[in-house]
């Protein structure tokens, strides 16, 4: 039968309405009071407690959980991030009409008043999930008045939050025995993962905990019989099949919680204070390599320990990514004696020699060296610093590739004051790596470790080299964007770098009796702090840079705290370990470096543009555009007497073929007292002027002449040389009040130009003064 709308059922309706009209308005009052109540009261404060943090390594396993604030095992997982089995099996367990009623249902309330009138007992609740989360964030004893608000609060989460969230809110916060609540950490305490992926039988134990977690938490004897319960429900439900029935009942039931994961705690740590924000980190690291550097760390912790060491820290970058893939911040988290949380890998230490590639790279592609220019090793001071070699020996000179190789200390601060300070700083500032200090407080010690760093900053330094002068900061989240790229070193200057870098047969190489180097290239370079407090070693092969540390958190020093000894071996174990395949060595970029190189023909001795005096010459690759402008300094020609060897005195008469023309090696007046050699040929006895009275005569410099330095570069030397009527009596020489040295009458005794002005006092040993004045200034 169908009911037509017609006029008069029209009519008849709003006579009936109006009849009514009192009654409808009451109904609808009441309608729109229903609807807006929930409105009128906050909702309860504990739907939103504190949750745990979490770190999960590269692939999504969590590797380190945190408890929450309030002292709970409380992990938050959305409900997409849930399996959707288990969902599923939770309401069909706790309120199997959820989606059907407005937050409780009249029908399971009436059924459990029933119960409870004939068990004479509260045996039954009749609540629905909506129901369970009310009691769960606003706990009260079980009274009608404490139902009655449950109900209020049924409704009120159902208007304002709607069935996802409630649901969401329920399995986060549901109780699963002691400190433990939600379905995320009784998922990671029970079975060691997060409920995304749940077996049948996993999932029938955590769904029958939250009704009795007390009495059904691992232990007790009715645990099972309460999964087996759910089980039956969800195989006559149709959400698992007989085989996935059978299979689940014959799951070991979990006898205990699991101890939750603590795992990278350096890293985590690290990661938690970076971003507070976040409760759950993706990490970059890779807990493979992560456990495989942590046992080659510990493996070492007796032998560091007898050589003085207490503590070890280590990074390993992916050179492609940037990605860290294990930190490793002391030998044991755990010993407090030794200071075990500190997270060494970001603590400031003093890098010894580390740096020194870095300048190398500059000053190739600034045109201040050649890779075979002769660098002075001989003792030099600058304002008070006197740098020595760690082996405490002098060479003389020696060529620019070799003071690398070698790690000579004197070499580099000459290359550094000719390089320039500040660009030198500006460079490391831009590739990320910066002391404590303001970079003016620095100065020339910073290339022997004078400026405190960071482990990890210096290693990602490294890494840059490994991707031929590409830089980009290191990141600890996987899921972060690599950063923009900027090219710190020219490929061409990176590639001369690591030829150097590459050598085996050097100082620094392990000693140890049973080390064995890798097959495959490495390049790598060790560092000393000075006192010996701090071993570095940094190296890399194709996908990976390791950075090692070694010594004490407290700053003690010890004899055998070097980098050579204590760092080396484990950084070549380490690459050993995560990188077995060999490798040759040789990049992807080395196409775009060959192409930044041009062959250049420099002196074959001294390795600079060649002079007109020059015997020899080689060709050398030198970064394109940047061949030092400065010709050789050392071959230098004179006029000798045949039979003597002295140099022909400028006021005597020689025969023809009593003098000849030579070209000889000079080297600066340091150099020539460690080598014994090159200096200056002397005049004859007899060469004197001729003067009446006893007299002392400055030759050079000129009184009043001017001296260019030009920008940046080495500016070579300034001349003395003086006359004096005492014959070979010494002259001593001094500069602004300073005692500079000694000559013979007629020799030459050279000095390294300060800006500004310079006055020069000459005095023989016959009391015989004279003076000059000259002006010094940058180009």
């Amino acid at each position: 039968m169908i009911l037509r709308l017609t006029p008069k059922l029209v009519q008849k309706a709003l006579e009936l309405l109006k009849r009514n009209k009192r009654f409808l308005l009451w109904v609808a009052g009441f309608i729109c009071l229903l609807l807006l109540l929930p409105f009128f009261f906050p909702l309860p404060k504990g739907l939103y407690r504190p949750t745990s943090k979490i770190v999960r390594d590269r692939y999504g396993r969590v590797i380190r959980a945190y408890v929450s604030t309030d002292e709970k095992w409380r992990i938050y997982v959305p409900l997409d991030k849930i399996d959707p089995l288990l969902v599923k099996t939770t309401i069909l367990y706790e309120d199997r009409y959820y989606y059907f009623h407005p937050g409780f249902n009249p029908f399971s309330l009436f059924r459990a008043l029933i119960q409870n009138i004939r068990a004479g007992k509260i045996v039954s609740g009749g609540s629905t999930i909506p129901m369970q989360l009310a009691r769960i964030v606003e706990p009260k004893p079980r009274t009608i008045r404490s139902k009655i608000i449950e109900i209020f609060r049924a409704y009120q989460f159902t208007v304002r939050l709607g069935k996802k969230r409630i649901l969401e809110r329920y399995l986060n916060l549901a109780p699963y025995g002691g400190n433990v609540e939600g379905i995320g950490a009784a998922s990671l305490g029970y079975f060691g993962k997060l409920p995304d992926s749940l077996l049948p039988g996993e999932i029938a134990f955590l769904v029958s905990l939250p009704q009795s977690p007390t009495f059904r938490r691992p232990g007790r004897e009715d645990r099972q019989d309460a999964r087996d319960v759910v089980l039956k429900k969800m195989l006559r439900y149709n959400l698992i099949d007989s085989t996935d029935y059978q299979r689940a009942l014959s799951l070991e039931i979990p006898t205990g919680f699991k101890p939750f994961p603590l795992n990278s705690p350096h890293a985590c740590d690290f990661l938690i204070l970076q971003h507070p924000e976040m409760d759950d980190i993706r990490s970059s690291i890779d807990m493979d390599i992560q456990q495989k550097v942590e046992n080659i760390v510990v493996s070492y912790r007796g032998f560091l320990q007898r050589n003085g060491a207490t503590n070890a820290s280590v990074v390993v970058i992916e050179n492609k990514t940037g990605k860290v893939r294990a930190a490793v911040g002391s030998i044991d988290y755990f010993d407090r004696r030794i200071d075990g949380q500190v997270r060494g890998f970001y603590a400031f230490r003093s890098p010894g020699s580390a740096l020194k590639p870095f300048l190398y790279a500059l000053a190739l592609e600034e045109g201040v060296i050649t890779t075979e220019m002769l660098i002075e090793d001989a003792p030099y001071t600058f304002s008070g610093f006197s740098p020595q070699n760690y082996s405490g020996k002098w060479r003389g000179v020696v060529k620019a590739e070799e003071a690398l190789s070698l790690s000579l200390n004197m070499p580099f601060v000459l290359i550094l004051r000719r390089t320039g300070y500040k660009k030198f700083m500006e460079r490391l500032y831009a590739g990320g790596l910066r002391g404590p200090l303001p970079m003016s407080d620095y100065g020339l010690p910073v290339i022997t470790g004078g400026m405190e760093v960071r482990l990890l900053d210096l290693a990602n330094l490294y890494a840059c080299l490994s991707r031929g002068g590409i830089y980009f900061r290191w990141s600890m989240l996987e899921n972060e964007p690599v950063p923009p790229e900027t090219l710190l070193f020219r490929p061409g200057a990176v590639w001369l770098t690591l030829k150097a870098l590459k050598k085996r047969n050097r100082p620094d190489a392990p000693d140890m009796a049973d080390f064995v180097f890798p097959k495959s290239v490495v390049y790598w370079k060790t560092g000393t702090s000075w006192g010996r407090r701090d071993a570095w070693c940094f190296g890399f092969q194709k996908n990976y840079t390791v950075g090692v540390w070694v010594g004490n958190f407290s700053g003690e020093g010890a004899r055998n705290i070097v980098g050579a000894k204590l760092a080396a071996p484990i950084l070549f174990d380490i690459l050993k370990a995560i990188e077995p395949e060999y490798w040759d060595g040789t990049f992807d970029w080395e196409d775009k470096a060959m192409d930044d190189l041009e062959l250049a023909d420099v002196c074959s001795f001294s390795g600079y543009r060649p002079g007109s005096n020059c015997p020899d010459t080689s060709m050398i690759y030198v970064v394109k555009g940047s061949f030092p402008y400065k010709r050789c300094p050392f071959h230098k020609r004179f006029i000798l007497e045949k039979r003597t060897g002295y140099r022909a005195c400028p006021w005597k008469k020689y025969r023809e073929g009593e003098i000849e023309s030579a070209v000889l090696v000079i080297f600066p007046p340091p150099v020539r007292k460690i080598l014994g050699k090159g200096g200056v040929p002397s005049f004859p006895p007899d060469c004197r002027l001729t003067i009446e009275r006893k007299t002392l005569r400055i030759t050079s410099p000129p009184n009043g002449s001017f001296h260019i330095i030009p920008h940046v570069r080495d500016a070579g030397y300034i001349l003395l040389q003086a006359y004096s009527s005492a014959g070979k009596g010494t002259i001593h020489w001094f500069v602004n009040g300073e005692y500079k040295g000694d000559s013979e009458s007629g020799e030459v005794l050279s000095i390294v130009p300060e800006p500004g002005d310079m006055h020069i006092v000459a005095q023989d040993d016959g009391g015989n003064v004279e003076s000059v004045t000259i002006h010094v200034m940058k180009e």
